[in-house]
C-alpha cells in the first residue's frame, strides 16, 4: 500500500508541472467553455489509454529501444505545438464582438478540444517516457507483471482525467476576467508563446 501511494504522488507531481497537456485543457476551457476543456481532459486520458495498453501489452519497451520512434515524435510534438501556438497568437490578433464572445464560444466543436488533448499526448515523448521508466519501477517481479501493469496503468489514467477535469472546474473562475478583450488578447498571446517555447525545449531535450 505505501508503494502505491508513492506511485500515485509521484505520478501526481509529474502531472501538476505545467506542460502541454495543462496549457490545451487551459486554452479549450477558457476561450471555448467548460465542455471543449472537458473534452481536451478526455481526448489526454485517451492518450494514456493508449500508451497503457502498450505497456500492458510490451510493445512500449520495444518502442523504447527504436531511437527513430522518440526522434519521429519528438518533431511531430514540436511542429504540433507551434501549431496550436501560431493558431492561439492568430486567435490573438482577431478583433472579437463583446456581444457575441459567449455565442462564438459554443460553436467551437467538441471534436477539435478532443484531437488536440489526444495529439498533446501521443505526441509528447515524454509521456512514452514516463511509461517504460517511472512506471516500472513500481512493479514486483515474478508471477503477475501484466496484472501489476493493467492496475498501475488504470490508476495513472484515473488520476489524470480527476486532475485534469478539477483544471477545468477551476478555469471557469478565470474564464470571467475574459469579458475584456484585451485580457482575452493577452492570454492567447501567452499561450501560444507557452506552446512555441515548449516546442522549443522538446526539440532541444536529450530524453531520446
Amino acid at each position: 500500500m505505501e508503494g502505491l501511494i508513492t506511485f500515485v504522488f509521484i505520478t501526481l507531481l509529474l502531472i501538476i508541472v505545467p506542460g502541454p497537456d495543462f496549457f490545451v485543457v487551459m486554452k479549450n476551457s477558457i476561450t471555448s467553455g467548460k465542455y471543449n476543456g472537458i473534452f481536451a481532459a478526455l481526448g489526454i486520458t485517451t492518450g494514456h489509454v493508449f500508451f497503457s495498453l502498450l505497456t500492458v501489452f510490451g510493445i512500449i519497451f520495444v518502442l523504447a529501444n527504436m531511437y527513430y520512434i522518440f526522434l519521429i515524435i519528438k518533431i511531430l510534438g514540436a511542429c504540433y505545438l507551434v501549431y496550436l501556438g501560431v493558431k492561439s497568437i492568430i486567435s490573438a490578433r482577431k478583433k472579437v464582438d463583446l456581444s457575441s464572445y459567449h455565442k462564438c464560444l459554443s460553436q467551437v466543436r467538441y471534436l477539435t478540444s478532443y484531437r488536440q488533448g489526444l495529439f498533446s499526448t501521443l505526441l509528447n515523448p515524454k509521456t512514452l517516457l514516463y511509461y517504460i521508466s517511472v512506471l516500472p519501477n513500481f512493479i514486483h517481479t515474478g508471477e503477475g507483471v501484466t496484472y501489476q501493469l493493467a492496475i498501475l496503468s488504470l490508476i495513472v489514467t484515473i488520476v489524470i482525467l480527476i486532475w485534469f477535469i478539477s483544471c477545468v472546474f477551476v478555469f471557469q473562475y478565470i474564464r470571467l476576467l475574459f469579458n475584456n478583450k484585451q485580457i482575452k488578447a493577452t492570454f492567447d498571446y501567452m499561450i501560444g508563446g507557452i506552446l512555441i517555447v515548449l516546442s522549443i525545449n522538446l526539440l532541444l531535450s536529450k530524453s531520446s
